[in-house]
């Protein structure tokens, strides 16, 4: 599918810096291990690639393992979260406007409860923030900043998902899910927060 040039040249941008800065002189991208939850947006429906690839194609020396699934709820996956199997250490949660629409109760004391399981299991988790729509659910900007509270809480880094929304231009009929253009723009923010997440356990 067709993408606009600004997306071409960001995504292109991204690849020569670094994804959160340097230059001509950044290093290369180092080889990281990256585990993905998502819903529907991660899956990547309605587009012909969906975030979890488009991020590997941007960092082919990361191994992107991508546990999205359409529909899914963070309420709902943190039933077995502390038992699934985990073998990479950045965990970008991307989860949230599912909850939103169906009213889940309990949203921040999953999401915090995730975050701690990780960080039990030495690895570093990444907040996404919950994308925007052109007819929001209620909880949908709540959920949102109880992201941003809980990444300032607990140090983590944030992708900015939902402060990216452009408007129906980023939707596809459905009035929800991502425009390939869109969802390349995620794509390219979730790498740039993870390399930003790795800067800082290296400068440690």
């Amino acid at each position: 599918m067709k993408r606009s040039l600004v997306v071409l040249a960001a995504v292109a941008a991204l690849i020569s810096c670094g994804g959160g800065g340097g230059g001509a002189d950044a290093p290369a991208p180092q080889a990281l291990g990256v585990e993905l939850y998502s819903d529907s947006i991660g899956a990547g429906y309605g587009v012909r690639v969906p975030p979890a690839a488009r991020m590997q194609q941007l960092r082919p020396a990361w191994q992107v393992v991508d546990h999205s699934v359409n529909g899914l709820q963070l309420t709902a996956l943190m039933q077995g979260f502390a038992g699934l199997p985990r073998t990479g250490r950045y965990v970008p949660l991307a989860l949230g406007l599912n909850d939103a629409y169906l009213g889940a109760q309990g949203y921040e004391q999953s999401l915090r409860t995730a975050i701690e399981q990780l960080q039990r299991e030495g690895r570093v988790p990444v907040l996404t923030g919950v994308v925007g729509v052109p007819k929001p659910p209620a909880l949908a900007a709540q959920h949102n900043a109880i992201t941003h509270a809980l990444a300032r809480e607990y140090g983590l880094q944030h992708a900015g998902w939902g402060e990216d929304y452009r408007g129906e231009v980023d939707v596809i009929a459905d009035g929800i899910h991502r425009t390939q253009e869109a969802s390349d723009r995620l794509a390219a923010l979730l790498v740039a927060a993870i390399e930003r997440a790795a800067q800082e356990e290296q400068q440690r």
